[in-house]
């Protein structure tokens, strides 16, 4: 277990993570303190705790605006993927009925 040292509007915090994983927790910390400095900007000192209540709230808000959008791409993708699978399947049958058909052909004219 390692920890990652995250600076957040002026306070140091020793946050415990696994192995390697150091770096991406600081780069995040790094983005969270921006977000925050942004707000306060914004909105004004409003105290820690609602600066964080409103950070928050703001991430929630984009997650939930992003994920419908990433969610409707991977569904199409999936669509397409699953017709590319079904016009081969078919496209395999018929070349395995028109075979089938063929062979029997050929065993009624020797018959």
């Amino acid at each position: 277990m390692s920890k990652a040292e995250i600076e957040i509007r002026g306070k140091t915090f020793s946050i415990a993570c696994a192995d390697g994983q150091e770096a991406r927790l600081e780069a995040l910390g790094r983005k969270l303190n921006a977000r925050l400095t942004d707000l306060e900007t914004a909105i004004g000192d409003v105290g820690e705790t609602r600066l964080l209540v409103a950070a928050g709230i703001s991430l929630i808000d984009e997650l939930e605006t992003i994920k419908p959008a990433e969610s409707n791409s991977e569904i199409s993708d999936l669509e397409n993927r699953i017709t590319l699978v079904e016009r081969t399947a078919a496209a395999a049958l018929s070349d395995a009925a028109d075979r089938i058909n063929s062979i029997t052909d050929r065993i009624e004219r020797v018959s």
